[in-house]
């Protein structure tokens, strides 16, 4: 386990958008390959949530612009001075991959799992808190009975003709998150608060500090200013309060 911990605020929709798709995708990739049933299900859960975020008609064009914003941000750097050169045009050719890929996919993205009547029907339960229990959904119980093998060729086969889209998430979210350098901060009292540039194009704030200084980060904000609060975790009913100790800790502010 790392010794240190990261708090994100996306600082647009679009953002925000590609940090719900790298979450949902990682849980889908860490269960689709276990055999217990209760693994299964945790991946279905993905899948499904990730068929529900994606039913939006705009989606697959958000991608694709956010695609063709990095390509022409990078394409103008290439003059740099001390730019690697070859790292530079890897990363180029893995965007435009994935940028045709997604161009060739016909239709809504994830239009095929939504379309899926059994599918389907673990997704109009699951709304329900316990709907989706053997009694409410026999043949999800009856699947979920297969052998391990069976399941999961089956997720493979659902999940397929999303690997395109989660190659784009995967690259955008690590291109964002590491487009600049850290910085030491240092917040009076458990509070920080910063003005941003308006010219400058920020998508993401990070903070990072120890884990082992019992705090969380609450960020808050929007395009113009953003605020970090360090509150003390607690396992008991009372609610968290800001401590009066100066934090010090690690800001990113992800401009790419």
């Amino acid at each position: 386990m790392s010794e240190q911990i990261t708090f994100e605020h996306p600082i647009n929709e679009r953002t925000r958008l590609l940090l719900r798709l790298a979450h949902l995708f990682g849980q889908l990739e860490f269960f689709l390959p276990l055999e217990a049933p209760w693994q299964s299900r945790a991946a279905m859960t993905a899948l499904l949530d990730i068929s529900s975020l994606l039913s939006r008609s705009d989606i697959k064009s958000e991608i694709i612009k956010e695609l063709e914003r990095h390509i022409a941000m990078l394409s103008g750097i290439r003059k740099t001075p001390g730019v690697d050169m070859q790292r530079l045009g890897n990363i180029l050719d893995d965007l435009e991959a994935n940028l045709i890929q997604l161009h060739r996919t016909d239709g809504q993205l994830g239009q095929d799992i939504r379309e899926n009547e059994f599918l389907k029907s673990i997704m109009q339960r699951s709304s329900i808190p316990g709907g989706n229990c053997a009694f409410d959904l026999p043949q999800y119980h009856y699947w979920l009975s297969q052998p391990a093998d069976e399941r999961i060729r089956q997720l493979q086969q659902w999940t397929v003709r999303l690997g395109g889209l989660q190659q784009a998430v995967a690259l955008l979210v690590n291109l964002v998150r590491n487009s600049t350098t850290p910085s030491k901060e240092l917040a009076q009292q458990g509070f920080f608060q910063r003005t941003l540039d308006a010219q400058m194009p920020v998508q993401l704030i990070r903070v990072t500090i120890p884990r082992q200084l019992g705090l969380f980060a609450e960020i808050s904000g929007g395009k113009h200013r953003f605020t970090v609060r360090f509150l003390q975790f607690t396992n008991d009913n009372q609610r968290p309060t800001q401590t009066y100790d100066d934090v010090p800790f690690l800001l990113t502010t992800c401009v790419f």
